[in-house]
């Protein structure tokens, strides 16, 4: 590059925009600037950033169409190295406010990479924050930021993910592998800094504090979507930076002893943390997907296999049979249900009854989810040859009372395990089926003989889980009498009883639900079934069978313990629907769908009209606004929808929380003081969870006053205004915090 002059663009080039210049360069059309123009109404973003995310070009082609119209340099930064004393002249926030970097220093003249360069109020801060005549240069916006992210890699950390963070950090890596490849000692590095070990905790603990069962870590195109599966349900928590999720992946590569530098490859670890004073197992998984790694983490509690047998749900009559089955001396117990419906922990409270000096009791598992003393674990590893078949057959020469198949996946596994049924052995094992009486016809289909079925089969349990009623907001829920009357083809329901529901609140994030709970059906292979047991006997046969025996399917169990107020109707019918004619679920699936929503008025409230059609996809921010006095409510509304923001409204901070969490608005502005719960209380709420922890919050009050300036910001609002509200200082404020970057910034 020859030695550069100052080469800011003049007068008349000041009045052009970025969209006329792409337009007298043949890069867009009138139509589609203007559609743009339309979008940029409603989301506050660059002009470029619309047109790339609409997908009619891209950065590269903004950047050379820029440097051909204003007849300045074009510039790669892939390769650019730039030294440290040249990146300290510009403080990151303004590079990345500003989407610029400083190049490099030619005779006291900084030469910087811009996406845009006729923001020409960032030049006249760059000059007047270094004191420099400046030389412009445009590169493609992916260019700078992924320079960003090299050169300020520190501070970009500490900003996103800095001390504040820690409010749920008391969480203890156990064992910690360390990585030994040196090549890859930047990578680990950036990996060890206290930033990303403070996230990477307080996700964790965050998710265990919640009882979450799975962590999930998606990176999308413009952001990562971190989820938990809680009571069976996922639940997005954040959005952190794409810039972010390198380190992340690596960080949990590292603790869960998986190779850094495999990125191409699905990996399987596992690690352990402390929190609390108990320890739980974690299961990582990554996967390759289409924009980076997917990161699953299962959550292991090991005390969640040492309940006793009556807590686990049974009816009365179902857990007799359940204890009658396991006291057996020989035969098998099979327990089937989906992926997540609670079958290991079936089979682990069992072996717990079980479990004493008189008996040797061996399982081959995969993998050991609980370790339990005084029982033999096998871990399978396919990889080595070692399958459930190899296993089994192993643990039989070992001389066991009883034994655990974690899973019968082959026909090689079940002949084994109902060969060892036959000769003295307890068995017990997995089934994936629908129901129980479908598990009798899937190991007719294995190729199990139905004498030997018939000898050694001693009972089939069913379950699935359902989520339970949140006891601290547990309200009356009377049905319609639509569903009523469909409850009366499968049972007669006495009127006089009720249904219950969780009408939301703090305690169970406003879902109604806490915990979950079995539902079970026993099916005990009676003379009666054995009489029917044929290679081409149906599960729908073996079933009526059974209800002649007195048999309960599992929508008559979840039926039951929804008159009782342990779970809801719809949770039941969700997960175990009763078995209808077409015309009777069309019925109930419109009885079903009137009934008043949990969320009833706040709800309504919240569900504002879609912006047109040719607005695209791109729907405009959502902005809640908190205060007791309607007047000064409806003027906010006014100021915000003037200015095309989708506004939310509540009057007080416990409707706010509510709003907060299920819908997760981009902005809120809340009033100091409200009955019930006021700003400062909303505040410690929403910064206490991940949840809620990044809508950047701004305060209302009529206390024009520093100390009270000062409780609110080390309270964690993002910004504080006067009573009475100036609409143009709250829209320019509204729209820094909105465009700044931060852990939860889409681009």
């Amino acid at each position: 590059m020859s030695t550069p002059t100052e080469n800011t663009p003049k007068a008349p080039l000041k009045r052009k925009k970025l969209g006329e210049l792409l337009f007298q360069a043949n890069l867009i059309d009138q139509k589609t600037l203007e559609n743009a123009l339309e979008i940029q109404k409603t989301q506050k973003k660059k002009i470029g950033q619309i047109l790339v995310d609409l997908g009619v070009t891209d950065d590269e082609k903004i950047a050379k169409a820029l440097a051909s119209q204003l007849k300045i340099p074009f510039l790669r930064l892939n390769a650019v190295q730039i030294p440290k004393e040249v990146i300290d002249l510009v403080p990151q926030d303004m590079a990345e406010n500003y989407l610029l970097l400083p190049v490099k220093v030619i005779k006291k003249q900084l030469v910087i990479a811009m996406a845009n360069p006729l923001e020409f109020y960032a030049l006249d801060d760059l000059r007047f924050i270094t004191q420099m005549s400046i030389f412009v240069t445009v590169a493609p916006q992916s260019d700078i930021l992924s320079a960003i992210q090299k050169f300020y890699p520190i501070q970009s950390l500490n900003r996103q993910l800095g001390p504040d963070m820690g409010f749920s950090e008391n969480i203890e890596i156990v064992g910690q592998a360390k990585e030994k490849e040196h090549n890859l000692q930047d990578l680990l590095n950036l990996t060890e800094l206290p930033p990303v070990v403070r996230f990477t905790n307080t996700v964790l603990a965050d998710a265990i504090k919640m009882k979450a069962s799975d962590v999930h870590i998606e990176p999308q195109k413009d952001n990562v979507v971190i989820r938990y599966r809680i009571d069976g349900i996922m639940r997005e928590i954040m959005q952190i930076d794409k810039q972010i999720h390198l380190s992340l992946v690596s960080r949990i590569k590292i603790i869960s002893n998986m190779d850094i530098s495999i990125r191409r490859k699905p990996q399987d670890g596992r690690a352990q943390v402390k929190m609390g004073g108990s320890r739980f197992d974690l299961r990582i998984s990554t996967l390759p997907a289409s924009y980076g790694e997917k990161v699953t983490i299962r959550i292991l509690n090991p005390n969640a296999g040492g309940m006793a047998i009556e807590e686990l749900g049974f009816s009365e009559k179902d857990l007799r049979h359940f204890i009658e089955s396991i006291d057996r001396p020989q035969g098998i117990i099979l327990v089937t249900g989906p992926t997540g419906s609670g079958k290991s922990s079936t089979l682990y409270t069992a072996l717990k009854r079980l479990n004493s000096s008189k008996v040797n009791i061996v399982t081959v598992e995969d993998p050991v989810e609980f370790d339990i003393a005084g029982i033999n674990q096998v871990q399978i590893n396919p990889k080595a040859g070692v399958t459930f078949a190899d296993g089994l057959r192993s643990i039989l020469r070992q001389d066991p009372d009883i034994v655990m198949v974690g899973e019968i996946r082959d026909a090689e596994t079940a002949k084994i395990a109902f060969q060892a049924a036959q000769t003295g052995h307890l068995v017990l094992s997995t089934l994936h089926t629908n129901d129980a009486a479908s598990a009798v016809t899937r190991l007719l289909d294995m190729g199990v003989d139905s004498f030997v079925i018939a000898d050694s089969l001693i009972a089939v349990i069913g379950q699935r889980l359902v989520r339970g009623i949140c006891k601290k907001c547990k309200i009356p829920d009377p049905l319609t009498p639509q569903i009523f009357e469909q409850l009366e083809s499968v049972i007669k329901p006495d009127r006089t009883k009720k249904f219950w529901k969780g009408a939301g609140c703090e305690a169970c994030q406003y879902s109604g639900y806490t915990g979950r709970i079995g539902i079970f059906e026993v099916l005990m292979i009676t003379p009666a079934i054995k009489e029917i047991l044929s290679s081409n006997v149906a599960a729908v046969t073996i079933k009526k069978a059974a209800e002649k025996d007195g048999f309960t399917t599992l929508s008559m169990d979840g039926i039951t313990k929804a008159f009782s107020s342990l779970t809801t109707i719809e949770e039941v019918f969700r997960v175990a629907p009763p078995e209808y004619d077409d015309t009777a679920q069309e019925t109930l699936d419109r009885a079903m769908e009137s009934r008043e929503p949990v969320s009833d008025s706040i709800e309504r409230e919240a569900h504002k009209p879609e912006p047109p059609s040719s607005i695209g996809s791109i729907r405009p921010e959502k902005i809640l606004i908190v205060d007791d006095n309607p007047v000064i409510l409806q003027i906010l509304k006014n100021i915000l929808e003037s200015q095309n923001y989708q506004t939310v409204s509540a009057n007080n901070g416990i409707d706010a929380l509510k709003i907060a969490v299920q819908q997760k608005p981009n902005l809120i502005i809340t009033d100091y003081m409200m009955p019930e719960m006021d700003g400062m209380a909303l505040i410690n709420k929403l910064k206490s969870q991940l949840t809620t922890r990044f809508i950047p919050v701004v305060m209302l009050t009529a206390k024009d006053e520093v100390d009270a300036e000062v409780d609110v910001i080390n309270a964690g609002a993002d910004d504080y205004l006067t009573k009475p509200v100036n609409p143009k200082r709250l829209i320019v404020r509204i729209n820094r915090l909105l465009n700044r970057p931060s852990v939860e910034t889409e681009c």
